[in-house]
Order: C-alpha cells, then structure tokens, then sequence
C-alpha cells in the first residue's frame, strides 16, 4: 500500500485530506508513514528554508528548524530512498493552507551541506537534498532569487517614494505610504520569514501589517529595501508599536510605555511577559526604536 488514493499533478489539497491520503502526521514539512511506506515533503514557501530550483533540480533543506541538523531521522530516511524502498512525494505550500502536489520525486545527486539562519536568526549547518521528479510532465515551482526580490522592492518602492512628492499632510503621506507598502512584496517577504504577528500569533495574512522599525521617513533607501528593517504585526500590536507605545530590548523582552494604565494593557494584549524573537540585523534597528518609547 502506498497511497489510500491518486492524486493529480498540481492537484490542491488541504492539510486534512493530504494526511488521509499518505496516512501521516498533520504537522511537520517531512512526514513519514509506515503505514503507506511513504515520506511526504512539504516546501512551504511562507516558512523558513531557503529552498531553491536550478535547472529543474529542486535543492530541499532538511528537518530541524533550530541549531544544525543532524543526518538522522527523516533526513536520514530521505537520503537512504534510492535503496530503502520508501516512496517520496511532493507537495509546495504557496498559500497558506493550500497543498499543492507535484509528483513523486527522487534524489538526483548527494546530499549535501550548507549554512542557513535558523529560526532564532542563527547561522547553522543544514542538509540539503537535490530532487528531481519523476514524472516528466510535472514541474517544480521557479522560486525568485534574493537578487529577484531586491529588485523587485526598488521598483515598488520607487513608485512609493513619489507619494512623498504629493501636496498633502505628512500624516496623509505616511498613512499612504504604509498602506501601500502593507500590500506589496516588503510584506510578503515578512510573512514569508514570520507568517504570524511577531508578538500575539495571529496568522491571518489579510489583517497583518508591515512596519519598518526605523520608520520609512527617517531610513536611508537602502534601509527601507531591508527586510530586517520589518516587523509583522497585527493591527492592535502594530498601531502601539507605530506610536512608540511599546517596543522591544535587546533580549527581545517588550517594553511598554509608562502612560499606559494596567487596565489599558488587559485590553490592549500587552503584558511584561510578552517578548519577540529578533535577529542580529533587526535588534540594530530595535535599538533606536526603544530609545524613543514615550
């Protein structure tokens, strides 16, 4: 037995039906099943890994989400299918909660090792696995390079800066320039490193904000293309934050300001014990927000 059904190339499925069909866990970017002898992958393009495609070669980045990985576990069952008899089967995440399956797959060369941050903002070891599909109608998603995406924010953020030149209040300026970029590639590079608000966990990507750290108006435009100059936060998070009622210190601990009551903080979701996970690059830009908490 190996699947309870046949799935389509490019068929999409919801996590439910995905794991009655390979009879696996419901969690977890690789998922093995006995019971179907399979091992299902999962790139998830809203996640962590930086999983790329090269001449029709999909690099996978192995489990482990924190420190180095190690060859064990479901790496190990991956890196041992061309004898051990699993099947291995494929899956993209481009949107939340939408599975899209593109065929069975098999090494197409070594596993091999390379340096990514880890979910801390860490550098670490992890193992990549080259990956190529059977099915020589199917085709892996083209994933944009770091280069493609920095481009791809000069050029949204050209037409932003023209706001600035508008004969409007600096208000009505700042008010249009976070709505535009709150819909544009800067915030979908943060959800694709967070998918959640950085501080309460809401995920509703409708609802979450993109802010710059160090605002908009006081960055250098290399500042501005910087992604780690970004928080995803929701609205209610997003909008103390805005106005400096909260920040965060070098631990990631928030900070919040004085001229809020305890009563304020119950219905406001804010409490001394919450705290967010920053990366070296962003507690730089965190420094200066905290020194203008009011």
């Amino acid at each position: 037995m190996t699947m309870t059904r046949s799935l389509a190339i490019n068929e999409v499925v919801n996590n439910q039906q995905l794991c009655e069909v390979f009879l696996c866990a419901p969690q977890g970017g690789m998922r093995k099943s006995n019971r179907t002898n399979t091992l299902t992958l999962i790139s998830d393009k809203t996640k962590l890994y930086d999983d790329k495609v090269v001449d029709d070669i999909y690099h996978y980045t192995g489990m482990g989400q924190s420190g180095d990985q190690k060859m064990s576990g479901q790496n190990l069952t991956l890196a041992e299918s061309d004898s051990n008899g699993v099947e291995i089967h494929f899956f993209e995440v481009m949107k939340q909660r939408e599975y899209t399956y593109r065929g069975q797959v098999e090494l197409a060369g070594e596993p091999y090792q390379d340096q990514q941050k880890d979910q801390d903002g860490r550098k670490r070891h992890v193992w990549i696995f080259p990956l190529s599909l059977i099915d020589s109608k199917a085709k892996f998603t083209k994933l944009p390079s770091a280069t493609d995406d920095k481009q791809e924010l000069q050029e949204e953020f050209k037409e932003i800066q023209q706001v600035e030149n508008l004969s409007i209040s600096q208000t009505e300026k700042e008010r249009l320039i976070k709505s535009r970029i709150g819909q544009g590639k800067f915030k979908k590079l943060l959800i694709k490193r967070e998918c959640k608000c950085a501080l309460c966990g809401v995920t509703d990507s409708r609802v979450l904000i993109a802010s710059h750290i160090k605002p908009w108006s006081a960055s250098t435009n290399e500042e501005r293309l910087d992604v780690n100059n970004g928080l995803l936060l929701c609205p209610n998070h997003d909008a103390l934050f805005d106005k400096h009622l909260i920040s965060f210190n070098l631990d990631g601990k928030i900070v919040i300001s004085q001229s809020l009551d305890e009563i304020d903080r119950v219905f406001l979701n804010i409490n001394d014990g919450l705290r967010v996970k920053l990366n070296e690059e962003q507690l730089s830009y965190m420094e200066g927000h905290n020194q203008n908490l009011i």
